[in-house]
């Protein structure tokens, strides 16, 4: 488990990794899950009153969750079977650089 914060400028990102305390019975395959989140309150804006969440994930987040996944993925060892959480949260934006470049190195 482990966390870093990227700061650049005016913008955060926050990086987070946990791994399960066993490996998971009965899996034969990696369990890797990879999310990257902006937030409209990351930008200073707020949902209105009728729409309060945020929905599904967009294009763009899906695109850099697998960025961050792919590479991933061939350095972990065989037979890694523990459950492996990544979230990458941009908690504040300043509209001067893209923060995705940032969450894939953090």
């Amino acid at each position: 488990d482990g966390a870093v914060v990227v700061r650049d400028g005016g913008s955060l990102v926050l990086c987070t990794a946990c791994r399960s305390g066993a490996p998971s019975p009965g899996v034969d395959f990696l369990p890797l899950r990879v999310d990257y989140l902006e937030k409209l309150s990351a930008g200073g804006r707020t949902a209105g009153s009728y729409i309060k969440r945020e929905g599904r994930p967009s294009e763009h987040e899906v695109l850099v969750s697998r960025l961050i996944d792919r590479p991933l993925r061939p350095m972990l060892p065989d037979g890694y079977f523990f459950e492996l959480q990544l979230l990458a949260s941009v908690l504040s934006y300043d509209g001067a650089r893209s923060m995705d470049t940032w969450a894939i190195c953090g």
